[in-house]
């Protein structure tokens, strides 16, 4: 009797959901459930895959990672006076441990909001390119987190089952500017590629040219130095041919330089639908490894 009495109410519950207007079954499970196709739904919480935020800063560069099993990898941490804008974006997204930091170089707009990062959120493995290890360790209190992992070109490192960091600069011999000695990388998630470009300027890009030129094509570009005319040559873009590049600056459109607006140029020629985080806020991508999303969020 009581199995009779429970299923009826069952019944009761889905006739009176139906009767509800925009109410139905169907509805109140797709809340719940998760989803692998990034166009249906504008909730990263209820995406699976790949999310990737292109912070927007007020500075330096920030790139927040979602991978799909979970864990959290932080792209550069800004400068000093970006932590508060980047403290921000990691508690609405309620993030006190990150699994990853990867410092790309030793430049203030890089890795000045370190410090403060490693206070106040448990880091796990920092990754950081092997060559120019000295000098990140000088301007980051890298002795704070659980373990340093190095590398440097040619290496990888699986970050989940179809997410591989696939690393392509720096290499020996160095260059004298500190920018063209940036850890360069490739995001391979499944069949998509999201290449990082950091600080660099276009001696790396030649190099990178000579060495691993069938490895740049990429479907999104973060562009080298937010934007700066010293980096993103027309080769450079002709070989990474991407389809969507994200340039991390500060500035509004208006007040970009002359040199950048050549980049613009250069990006527009290449079909890269291109969008800059001081105009266009933090530029999320949802990937499922076959397909992605853009979502702009303006602050």
């Amino acid at each position: 009797m009581l199995w009779k009495a429970g299923r009826a109410w069952l019944l009761v519950l889905a006739v009176t959901m139906l009767l509800i207007p925009g109410c139905s079954i169907d509805n109140h499970l797709q809340k719940a459930v998760k989803v692998e196709d990034p166009f249906a739904s504008e909730d990263e919480s209820e995406f699976i895959g790949l999310v990737i935020h292109y912070l927007e800063l007020p500075h330096g560069e920030a790139t927040l990672i979602r991978l799909p099993n979970g864990k959290n990898m932080l792209v550069d941490t800004g400068s000093t006076e970006d932590w508060p804008r980047l403290f921000a974006a990691l508690t609405e997204r309620k993030i006190t441990r990150l699994d990853y930091v990867v410092l790309t170089n030793d430049l203030p707009g890089h890795a000045g909001g370190f410090a403060f990062l490693v206070e106040r959120v448990l880091v796990e493995n920092v990754i950081l390119p092997r060559p120019i290890e000295s000098s990140i360790r000088n301007a980051a209190p890298l002795k704070a987190a659980k373990k340093a992992v190095t590398v440097t070109d040619g290496e990888a490192i699986r970050l989940d089952e179809d997410v591989m960091l696939q690393v392509l600069h720096p290499s020996e011999p160095l260059f004298l500017s500190p920018q063209d000695n940036s850890l360069v990388f490739q995001l391979r998630h499944d069949k998509l590629s999201f290449l990082f470009a950091s600080a660099m300027n276009e001696k790396a890009e030649e190099r990178l040219l000579e060495k691993h030129a069938d490895q740049l094509k990429a479907a999104v570009l973060k562009v080298a130095a937010q934007g700066s005319n010293q980096a993103s040559s027309q080769p450079f873009l002709s070989k990474v041919d991407p389809q969507v590049a994200v340039i991390l600056t500060g500035k509004p459109r208006e007040k970009l330089k002359d040199g950048q607006e050549e980049v613009l140029e250069r990006l527009g020629e290449s079909w890269a639908e291109t969008y800059i985080t001081s105009q266009n806020g933090t530029i999320t991508i949802l990937s499922n490894g076959k397909d992605y999303r853009v979502l702009k969020r303006k602050k």
